[in-house]
């Protein structure tokens, strides 16, 4: 096929043109929109508004507008307009990559699902997204999306293999609107993702426990991949209904190589329930690592944890603020959260680096950095200011499968300071370590392995060293 241009107004008819250019037409625009992109390379959308229904994209096409002006929106809440655009739908496709519709490119574009007319609906996108290389979507606005606002999958029907690679999502928005929808851009499988620059915000849904918010990694089965995942640049706001998150990791399909490698880079994210959660199994040093890394954000009133490793292994926090403003704001949350006790089996996260960060005003449940359970644990050249609670907290509960286990931590070079009082002026309450059962502080007896250091960290005068009269020992001695 030519490198062809076409206007998709020159497949509607003339007598409709006004109403469009004006905002206010009703006329169903998904006829036209086909033939342009069945016929032509290259498809520009004037500004204006164009109710469609499901329209198939194809290999090496081109679909552009005039920004948000350029708006394709929802014809009605049909299951005809349960797919704005689509690549393979269903079982289309194959699960060879080589088989995938490739080389598309949508920019410049407003997409909107009308979630504030109909309601939320889970199955419901406006870009689906599946057995596709190579796709690339930039400055697209994804507004009052019922269900997803882009889905990048595995087919749309139970059991289907199919896979995806090399998807770039650039400077785009995704805005839910009134917090009645699922997720702004939904992972099930993709191999080398970037997304970069983009604002997720007004998404949630409080009648859902869990998978709701900014970017969910949620894979189906154990052939579903997800790794080479880039994060960077990106604004997460106001997902904070009850269990949203602005990212989710998932690796309970995790076998061999097929889940791993998430980088997130100089993103903010202001006013989530949790700023990143993650759903792990049970994990040792011998299972391959997720290799979650984590620079340069800013976490900034978070609801309850900012970043929960919870199980992962190979979690890399370096760089980061996490802050309450003002200091001491909320119901409390800790900033890190390693591992976790759901249900009967724990999980432990495994090697793990905490390290350069600045902790500010934080309020937490059980300590800044709350550890439930770590196999490997550097906290090293962090800043704790005005925390009104503990620094870093150990638990000492008992768990169900008694898998539950805390070794080889260092804590070093991390500096502890108190400079506000509370009403009465009375100072801070802020110790640098403590122990807890059950989320609470206890009065407990903490004993590390011989694999467990603690020196060098620099508490101001007055601050405790353990809260509550506790006891937290490190059998290691530097240099021994």
């Amino acid at each position: 096929m030519a490198d062809t241009q076409a206007n998709v107004l020159d497949f509607l008819p003339k007598e409709e043109h006004a109403a469009i250019k004006a905002g206010r037409s009703h006329f169903d625009c998904t006829a036209a929109f086909q033939k342009a992109i069945d016929g032509s390379r290259r498809v520009y959308v004037p500004a204006g508004l164009y109710p469609v229904k499901q329209i198939n994209l194809r290999s090496g096409v081109e679909m552009y507008g005039e920004g948000a002006a350029s708006e394709l929106r929802a014809f009605d809440d049909s299951l005809a307009s349960e797919f704005m655009l689509a690549t393979y739908l269903k079982d289309g496709g194959t699960p060879r990559v080589a088989d995938n519709m490739r080389d598309i490119h949508l920019h410049d574009l407003k997409l909107n699902g009308r979630v504030e007319e109909f309601g939320y609906a889970q199955y419901y996108y406006l870009l689906a997204v599946d057995a596709t290389s190579d796709l690339t979507v930039e400055r697209v606005t994804f507004h009052g999306f019922r269900g997803d606002g882009m889905y990048v999958g595995s087919g749309t029907l139970r059991n289907v293999e199919r896979h995806n690679e090399r998807v770039t999502v650039r400077d785009c928005v995704f805005d839910g609107a009134v917090k009645d929808n699922r997720n702004g851009l939904s992972i099930i499988d993709c191999d080398g993702l970037l997304v970069e620059n983009c604002i997720f915000r007004n998404i949630g849904n409080a009648k859902l426990s869990r998978s709701v918010g900014g970017i969910d990694f949620e894979p189906d089965h154990d052939f579903s991949v997800y790794r080479n995942v880039t994060i960077r640049g990106c604004s997460f706001i106001d997902i904070d209904t009850v269990n949203t998150a602005g990212i989710t990791f998932f690796n309970g399909h995790q076998k061999g190589d097929n889940i791993r490698d998430w980088q997130v880079l100089d993103c903010q994210f202001r006013n989530c329930y949790w700023g990143i959660d993650s759903s792990t199994r049970p994990k040792t040093s011998a299972d391959m690592p997720d290799n979650l890394t984590v620079r340069r954000c800013h976490f900034l009133n978070s609801v309850r944890t900012d970043l929960a490793i919870k199980g992962l292994s190979g979690a890399r926090v370096i760089g980061c603020i996490f802050e309450r403003s003002p200091p001491g704001m909320g119901a409390g949350g800790d900033a890190i959260r390693l591992g976790d006790m759901a249900g009967a089996r724990s999980r432990n996260a495994v090697n793990a680096v905490i390290t350069g960060n600045t902790f500010i005003g934080i309020r937490p449940q059980m300590g800044v950095i709350g550890v439930l359970g770590v196999s490997g644990l550097v906290v090293a050249g962090n800043t704790f200011s005005d925390i009104y609670g503990t620094c870093i907290n150990f638990s000492e509960d008992e768990s169900a499968d008694s898998a539950r286990h805390i070794d080889s931590v260092v804590i070093s070079g991390n500096t502890v300071r108190r400079s506000r009082a509370v009403a009465g002026g009375r100072p801070v309450p802020m110790a640098f370590l403590s122990t807890g059962k059950q989320f609470r502080l206890s009065k407990g007896d903490v004993r590390l392995d011989a694999r467990s250091f603690e020196y060098d960290n620099r508490v101001d005068q007055g601050v405790p060293r353990v809260a509550n009269g506790a006891a937290v020992e490190f059998a290691g001695r530097p240099g021994g």
